[in-house]
């Protein structure tokens, strides 16, 4: 029997991207179907089963401008035979719009945030776009949604609080939740706990980042306040912080002992996790924030971490709902210190926050995701072969009559 053939589609994140690569692509492969990966790397290639292909790196200085060449050799991707195109950008609604309507692919659109609250003035992650622009992009946005998603042959959300948004533009059988939980396997959280320590001194551990909408002024703040030393995974993006203070908070960080590796693997960033104290969670108090519930999160729990998270919104309600860690106001340093350093000093109560978390972190497995994948993805493939025999039926009646 011929495997369906997806093609995935990002011109903005990453090539090995958590939830397109990790969670989606790579399990989709696992579990049968020919998955391709157009992406953002510079050759073709191969990972996981999945085919890689290029469509060119976002590490240059100007990337907002080569996201367009990108777009342009996202379209001539897309507009080979592939049974489903599952694209993961807002930027890529007008490509999604023309295989759809010109080309008669099968489009899913994944929306991995609320990008309309995201446009709407609060959001520190928008902050790149001038502030008297954020009307007509929030307008833009909201009507190529409207244009394309209704001839789209699906839509894929992160939450069930966006379900109501997309069945106003498609019927509900044609909109997923997928959530961002982790996809590790028992095995491999085995695997991250039996390396070697990366540090030989207890550490808490942020996997967010440096950015603005991460905090990274507030994580900053902290550390000049612990004897433990904060490790902060992931890339360094300050451009939403002024010149001057971007160099005064990596001096800042530097000197108070926050290390930075960067942007690491993610078989690193789980060796990181499975060796810490405690999982840190540092957020801007905006929209975006709010309604989010980061895979951070649910990694922290897994391993077993007793958390400390910004007290934003969907995040602060699970920290206190499964009883796995401390809730602390957004911007106060002083109180995230006190929360750290009354995990370092209570090894009795850093094992309950530990146990609460294990025992929370089944129910926030991708593993309880996938199917709601596959379900789409296989309710768009069989009314595809119900139009094919509909064809054939149409072309045997004209053959014999």
């Amino acid at each position: 029997m011929r495997r369906a053939k997806i093609l995935h589609l990002t011109t903005v994140h990453g090539p090995f991207d958590n939830r397109i690569f990790g969670m989606q692509a790579k399990s989709l492969a696992a579990a049968g179907y020919d998955v391709t990966l157009a992406t953002t790397v510079d050759a073709a290639g191969s990972r996981d089963g999945v085919r890689l292909l290029p469509l060119g790196s976002i590490a240059r200085a100007s990337r907002r401008m080569d996201r367009i060449g990108r777009n342009v050799r996202a379209l001539r991707v897309a507009a080979r035979a592939y049974d489903i195109v599952h694209v993961h950008d807002p930027e890529l609604l007008i490509v999604a719009g023309i295989c759809a309507a010109f080309l008669g692919r099968h489009v899913v659109y994944d929306v991995h945030e609320y990008y309309d609250e995201k446009f709407s003035g609060d959001d520190v992650t928008a902050a790149w776009i001038p502030g008297f622009l954020l009307s007509a992009v929030r307008t833009a946005y909201g009507f190529a949604e409207r244009t394309v998603l209704p001839r789209a042959a699906g839509v894929v959300v992160v939450s069930e609080r966006m379900l109501p948004r997309y069945q106003r533009l498609l019927p509900p059988e044609r909109v997923a939740v997928v959530q961002n939980f982790p996809s590790l396997t028992r095995e491999e959280v085995a695997a991250a706990r039996a390396t070697s320590r990366p540090l030989d001194v207890p550490y808490f551990v942020h996997t967010g980042g440096a950015s603005k909408d991460r905090s990274f002024d507030v994580l900053v703040a902290t550390a000049e306040k612990l004897r433990t030393p904060i490790v902060n995974l992931g890339a360094i993006e300050l451009e939403e912080y002024p010149t001057a203070q971007r160099r005064a908070l990596l001096e800042r960080a530097q000197a108070a002992g926050v290390i930075m590796p960067g942007s690491v693997p993610h078989a690193e960033a789980v060796r990181w996790i499975a060796h810490a104290d405690a999982g840190y969670l540092p957020l801007a108090n905006s929209e975006n924030n709010r309604r989010g519930q980061p895979r951070k999160l649910f990694e922290y729990m897994l391993f077993g971490l007793p958390v400390v998270a910004s007290d934003v919104g969907n995040i602060g309600n699970i920290v206190r709902e499964h009883g796995v860690g401390v809730t602390v106001p957004p911007h106060d340093p002083l109180e995230h210190a006190r929360a750290l350093e009354a995990l370092t000093a209570d090894a009795g109560l850093r094992m309950h926050y530990a146990r609460k978390a294990r025992a929370a972190a089944p129910s926030f497995s991708f593993a309880t995701q996938l199917p709601n994948l596959i379900d789409l993805y296989e309710r768009i493939l069989a009314r595809e072969d119900e139009r094919g025999e509909r064809r054939h039926r149409r072309r045997h009646l004209r053959a014999v009559s």
